[in-house]
């Protein structure tokens, strides 16, 4: 054991407490702790649809400011479900945790499973299980802890040794803890209202392709010149309009796309998570170099090209169709003929399913 493990072995266990052994059949209230991002919030899914599968009574999720547009508009047929947002965790002061916790134990209940979702092993997460107390604790990140379910063992598994795709390891967890076997597949629900007033300005054509040129880091992002010289390629390939998929930081370089070329477009609406995601999900393709971005396209099963600087398993394109180029650093380093290649790769197979439905044929 690393020194690393041993430290976090002994702080940890100041936290922990004695899980309750209690029977699915038995469980009413569960909680999911997720205050992270896009992405995670995604990947969570599997465990939400098996829930409603197995009809707890009641399900609440505690997301953070940043992802909880991923749960606004999701109905759940059998569950009550309770939306509760607080402080990206790596912001959230110690207090503000504990009130989350507490508040949740006053009002509904203790819960009688919390699934600690962050993933990740630090003082934050376990000073929530903590405070939250729930009956038993399902996690996937390889917790040794009494408060801990042991059934756990092969999602943690599939998560640390084997760095499985996050979905796959939440569908996982929920069969090995006696929960409805579901697909591991990302979700992001849009309201009616978000795709009509998108659909008010894509509308206009019959099929597009979506280009999203900036992620969340530098790394992650094309430059201007580099997102040109792409738009024009994918131009000279498939004669189709371009909506550039963009947040408030990138509206600069979008505009300034949209006036270089009479075929690329952007909504005029106030940039948002939701109505980028109401864009990528009639689009016919999606490039993009930013993870969430390829998670949204995947939730809608559209067609994509991921462009990495340095590729993690756990994150992959989970669509029907995609073409995955890995960097190896700064995305802006892209071999312009590499990406000509998976381009055409990608047009001839979605051609090849005759899909009537998708609009590359």
């Amino acid at each position: 054991m690393s020194l690393l493990s041993i430290l976090r072995y002994i702080i940890f266990s100041v936290y922990d407490y004695r899980k309750i052994n209690i029977s699915n059949a038995l469980a009413r209230l569960v909680v999911i702790h997720i205050p992270d991002q896009i992405g995670d919030a995604m990947s969570v899914f599997p465990v939400i649809r098996s829930l409603e599968k197995y009809q707890i009574k009641h399900l609440i999720i505690v997301a953070s400011e940043m992802n909880k547009p991923v749960f606004e508009a999701l109905t759940l047929k059998n569950t009550m479900l309770t939306l509760i947002s607080m402080s990206f965790q790596d912001d959230a002061r110690l207090d503000e945790i504990k009130e989350v916790a507490k508040n949740i134990r006053e009002k509904y209940g203790v819960p009688d499973i919390c699934i600690e979702a962050m993933r990740k092993k630090n003082l934050k997460t376990i000073f929530f299980i903590s405070n939250l107390r729930a009956k038993t604790n399902l996690q996937a990140v390889g917790l040794n802890m009494r408060c801990c379910s042991p059934l756990c063992t092969i999602a943690s598994k599939m998560d640390q040794v084997y760095r499985a795709p996050v979905p796959m390891t939440w569908a996982i967890l929920m069969r090995e803890t006696g929960f409805p076997v579901v697909r591991s597949m990302f979700e992001f629900p849009l309201s009616k209202e978000v795709i009509a007033e998108v659909r008010c300005e894509t509308g206009v054509f019959d099929s597009y392709i979506a280009f999203n040129f900036e992620g969340s880091v530098k790394e992650r992002t094309f430059s201007l010149s580099v997102a040109k010289s792409l738009i024009e390629l994918v131009r000279n390939e498939l004669k189709m309009p371009i909506f550039i998929v963009h947040g408030p930081k990138g509206a600069d370089n979008a505009v300034e796309l949209t006036k270089s070329y009479d075929y690329v477009y952007r909504i005029t609406l106030s940039p948002s998570i939701t109505r980028s995601a109401a864009v990528v999900k009639d689009a016919s393709l999606i490039i993009t170099p930013d993870t969430s971005i390829l998670h949204i396209a995947s939730a809608y099963n559209v067609p994509a090209i991921a462009v990495y600087a340095n590729y993690k398993t756990r994150w992959p394109a989970m669509q029907d169709f995609s073409e995955t180029i890995v960097v190896g650093r700064d995305v802006d380093y892209i071999d312009i003929d590499e990406f000509r290649n998976s381009l055409r790769r990608l047009i001839s197979r979605v051609r090849t399913t005759k899909r009537s439905s998708n609009k590359l044929l």
